[in-house]
């Protein structure tokens, strides 16, 4: 059982250090021209294999060849995954086309998400204080890494695609008397921190989901699937709640703006959002009752496993959900379908202890101490090119043993060249010995 779904191929790595520099948890370093991956600090972001010119990096995903594995494979469809079509293809049609490529049925995230942004908006009524989304498994995991002292203000509610696993897989079992194991839920993944939460998901047990398919494994084969529909076919699937928005950024924030009176911001990419929550941990950001923070750039349109370029997606989604305003087929879907879903998970967040220097007290202290010591000796000039991310970083690896001092240039350019020195010196400070058999030496050579 993988912990990340983020990898390295070691044979293409050039260690030029730029996924280092953009690693938001300073999880990745570079020793002998090659690059490795600290698990305890990953958290899927995807920022490395944005980064990478090399494609060093990779994720896998599961294959439409694992449908069969079960009797009854499903598949659920993120708001994102409508933003690689145009709006002017039906969904029905994209849906109709998922079942062409092996899935028993089609269900769409977007209407666990509709219910999430019902249940949000009373939470928040009933609540005191400012929340953070907790949809975006890697800010969740950022929180719980590095911010543990708001893990307080994360939205303790199940994530829209875990909604709507439990909710169908309750559904089929007692519709069809299927059981647990013959049933395959299967999400269309547009990032790989997604595809971690199936083995390791957050506030959960155990995920509801089977496995997660990445969409640009699947999009070629749906998109040569869209000629083959029938409209009897397109009929069946040919509805889709307005909360498709929630797959562009902002999408989550629009509907509570458009209920409410509190402050609610949106804020994306990864880097931007670990400024936000340092601004939220100094209490530097007041009037903001709630904040939707997504990892990617563009929201979920932005993931690294879409086909489409995500100004695109955007677009499309904003068409789309203009569509489904203006003929009013969303708003009263819920209701017809009589959805229920289970909104609570089975603890609550919990920080993630990593004892980066020592998990000894007295040890980590004595060891916080050395570091100082090292920080002042480095240039602070924070490169890179030692292979760690920072000055700091890299002397905690030296006091951890996992790196030298040597390992910086300028440390070693300072060391090479107090060698020279020092060599120099030697050379006029030969023994007296040593010094006569040389004259002798430079006598006999010149006659």
């Amino acid at each position: 059982m993988n912990k990340h779904s983020v990898f390295l191929k070691e044979d293409k790595c050039e260690g030029c250090t730029n996924c280092v520099k953009k690693c938001p948890t300073k999880a990745i370093r570079v020793h002998q021209g090659r690059a490795w991956i600290k698990e305890n600090l990953c958290i899927d972001c995807s920022e490395c294999i944005r980064t990478c010119e090399y494609h060093a990096k990779y994720t896998q995903t599961d294959q439409l060849a694992d449908l069969k594995k079960h009797k009854y494979p499903v598949v659920l469809v993120p708001p994102s995954f409508y933003g690689q079509f145009s709006a002017d293809i039906e969904p029905g049609k994209i849906k109709a086309a998922l079942v062409r490529t092996g899935f028993k049925k089609v269900y769409d995230v977007a209407d666990a998400a509709a219910a999430l942004s019902r249940k949000t908006f009373s939470f928040l009524e009933e609540n005191k204080g400012s929340f953070i989304s907790s949809s975006c498994p890697v800010v969740v995991r950022l929180i719980k890494l590095i911010y543990p002292d708001l893990l307080e203000l994360l939205l303790p509610l199940k994530s829209p695609v875990e909604l709507m696993a439990g909710k169908i897989r309750k559904e089929i079992k007692v519709s069809m008397n299927i059981s647990k194991e013959e049933i395959g839920v299967y999400f269309l993944t547009p990032c790989p921190a997604k595809l971690t939460t199936v083995t390791n998901p957050l506030g959960l047990k155990d995920s509801a989901l089977t496995g997660a398919i990445g969409v640009e494994t699947i999009y070629q084969k749906v998109l040569s699937c869209l000629g083959e529909v029938k409209a009897a076919e397109i009929e069946a699937y040919n509805t889709l709640d307005s909360a498709v928005i929630w797959g562009q950024s902002g999408g989550e924030a629009n509907i509570l703006k458009s209920k409410q009176k509190w402050g609610v911001i949106s804020v994306t990419g990864i880097h931007n959002v670990k400024s936000v929550l340092e601004e939220i941990e100094r209490n530097n950001i007041s009037g903001v009752k709630y904040f939707e923070l997504v990892a990617c750039r563009d929201g979920c349109v932005g993931g690294v496993l879409n086909v489409i370029n995500p100004f695109q997606a955007r677009f499309n989604i904003e068409r789309r959900v203009a569509q489904i305003v203006s003929q009013e087929n969303g708003a009263n879907k819920q209701n017809k379908l009589g959805i229920k879903f289970n909104f609570d998970m089975d603890y609550s967040f919990i920080a993630d202890n990593q004892d980066i220097l020592d998990a000894d007290f007295t040890r980590a202290v004595a060891k916080l101490a050395l570091v100082d010591k090292e920080v002042e000796i480095l240039p602070g000039l924070d490169c890179a090119a030692c292979g760690a991310p920072d000055c700091k970083t890299l002397a905690e690896d030296i006091v951890n043993g996992l790196a030298n001092r040597s390992d910086c240039i300028f440390m070693l350019r300072k060391e090479v060249g107090k060698l020279a020195d020092k060599m120099s010196n030697l050379a006029h400070e030969l023994p007296p010995v040593m010094s006569r058999k040389e004259e002798q030496h430079e006598s006999k050579t010149d006659s």
